[in-house]
């Protein structure tokens, strides 16, 4: 047999299990590549790569791709791999999306590349552990996915060595598996929440094993995408992003950190570990009301110069507070949203929330002028309002008050000044201090350039 690494067809086999696998991982590491497929061609009794290639294109050869694929894969992991990064996600982006999602109850994650599991169930021994009394009642999906289906097998199973719990504590692994000699078995609790599935993420349609429409609060993709070539990786992190509902996180591997475009998430250190996050997209941040983006405002509407209900109006639907107030507003039920913080107003004329959602409202039903005129009331009855003076400024801006917005932008930066990065933001639950912060700087840069 000739030696693989000269076989005349062993280049065209290594492109097309790279094109396939996207394993660019052994574009350099021919020895170990060429070992591997001589010991299947000696199992199989072929002799030579073209004679394989032929063997893997035919209808019988998926069996042997999949066996060929869990030869390639490196699936070494284990328990709370990254103590910062659990950190990050136990004190910092768990809190968040359960005060995000509290309404809804739901929580989503996906980890990506789960190999043999240890990922998955290191976020349910989290959850049930550190947070069993915020997510009681709670519907809870982990979603696992691997490229290789014996690792998923292996997960499935919930069986480990010692060696994939080295960075576990003995209180968690008394707690939360059963031991009988070399092997420690996870306690089925903890696979209530997750299921494994396969999946192939190279493939360009991206096609996931999740109901159409799933959004995910978090998804952990790490140390996966450094076997990809960058193109990959980068068209991976996209769609990523496409698979987060607005606000949800990322987090990759360390090594993994140049491939994330950082135009399209907000960058966060939390315990000194860096994750992302998919910044909100309404009016480039402004709350609870993240849907309403994009939606063309409808003709302007004049309404009367005080804070009264227009005579003979009809009642707003479904206007008691504060959140029904944000609810119309997030369904596009402008006119009723603003007749309903008119009725609030009346009964809560000092309250800076509810001249803010009002300034918002009225901007999107085309009256600039009483838009300001509410933004400018709420820092009046606030004076650190951080997201008024943003949205203020925002609205001068717009108006080609550029001198003025620059200064409505350097007020947004020294009252946010003292506010911890990852502290959530005044009316806008779900959006933290340095992602306005950041916004703020963007937009004040570009004041001074103009």
């Amino acid at each position: 047999m000739t030696p693989i690494p000269q076989d005349p067809a062993y280049s065209r086999l290594k492109s097309q299990l790279i094109e396939q696998t996207g394993l660019a991982f052994y574009a350099d590491r021919d020895e170990a590549l060429a070992g591997t497929i001589g010991e299947r061609l000696l199992i199989l009794g072929l002799h030579d790569c073209s004679s394989y290639i032929e063997f893997l294109t035919a209808e019988s050869g998926t069996a042997e791709m999949e066996i060929l694929i869990a030869k390639l894969t490196i699936g070494e992991t284990y328990f709370f791999r990254d103590e910062r990064q659990f950190t990050a996600i136990r004190d910092h982006i768990l809190p968040e999306i359960l005060k995000r999602n509290h309404s809804s109850k739901h929580l989503r994650i996906w980890s990506a590349g789960c190999a043999t599991g240890a990922e998955p169930y290191s976020l349910a021994i989290l959850l049930m552990r550190e947070l069993a009394d915020q997510i009681s009642g709670w519907r809870v999906e982990i979603h696992a996915t691997d490229l290789n289906r014996n690792y998923l097998a292996q997960a499935a199973m919930g069986k480990f060595r010692a060696w994939a719990l080295r960075s576990t504590s003995d209180e968690v692994k008394g707690e939360c598996f059963f031991h009988e000699g070399l092997v420690w078995t996870i306690d089925p609790r903890f696979k209530q929440w997750i299921s494994f599935r396969h999946m192939n993420l190279v493939e360009s349609e991206f096609i996931t094993p999740f109901p159409s429409g799933t959004h995910f609060d978090l998804i952990l993709c790490r140390n996966v995408m450094i076997y990809f070539t960058q193109e990959v990786s980068r068209r991976l992190v996209d769609q990523f992003h496409g698979s987060l509902c607005d606000g949800g996180w990322l987090v990759v591997g360390a090594s993994e950190y140049s491939l994330v475009n950082e135009k399209d998430f907000s960058v966060v250190d939390a315990s000194g570990a860096k994750v992302y996050r998919k910044v909100p997209p309404l009016l480039e941040i402004s709350g609870e009301i993240l849907q309403i983006k994009g939606k063309a405002p409808r003709p302007a509407t004049t309404f009367p110069p005080h804070d009264v209900p227009p005579a003979n109006s009809p009642p707003a639907r479904d206007c008691g507070n504060l959140d029904a107030l944000r609810q119309l507003a997030d369904r596009g039920d402008w006119q009723n949203a603003a007749e309903c913080s008119l009725r609030l107003l009346t009964r809560d004329r000092l309250n800076p929330e509810i001249h803010f959602y009002r300034g918002l409202i009225l901007e999107n039903l085309g009256n600039a002028g009483e838009s300001e005129r509410s933004l400018r009331q709420a820092i009046y009855l606030d004076r650190n309002f951080g997201l008024a003076h943003y949205h203020l400024a925002l609205a001068l801006k717009r108006d080609g008050r550029i001198e003025a917005a620059g200064r409505s932008f350097g007020n947004v930066l020294k009252i946010m000044a003292a506010t911890p990065d990852l502290a959530s933001v005044m009316a806008a639950p779900g959006v933290t201090a340095i992602e306005l912060k950041e916004l703020a700087k963007m937009h004040l840069k570009e004041t001074r350039e103009s």
